[in-house]
């Protein structure tokens, strides 16, 4: 295989790769989305973080995002 054939593979499976892991992160996301903060702080809980934050107009588990995306990281 030629070294452009090679590359071009390479490049089509790092293109393809997001694709693929993006809309299970927004699915979990989409799931952990509540109407009360304290249903936010109980499923917090259960991705062993503390706290809350506000998105849009629900609730989220964790102190901020950067700490939800990390705790939902480890849960798997």
């Amino acid at each position: 295989m030629s070294r452009f054939g090679l590359l071009s593979l390479l490049t089509a499976g790092l293109v393809a790769t997001p694709v693929i892991v993006a809309p299970v992160a927004s699915r979990a996301q989409a799931n952990d989305m509540f109407p009360t903060k304290a249903a936010a702080e109980q499923r917090a809980k259960q991705l062993a973080c503390s706290g809350s934050f506000v998105m849009g107009k629900e609730w989220m588990p964790c102190s901020s995002f950067a700490a939800y995306q990390k705790a939902i990281s480890k849960s798997k």
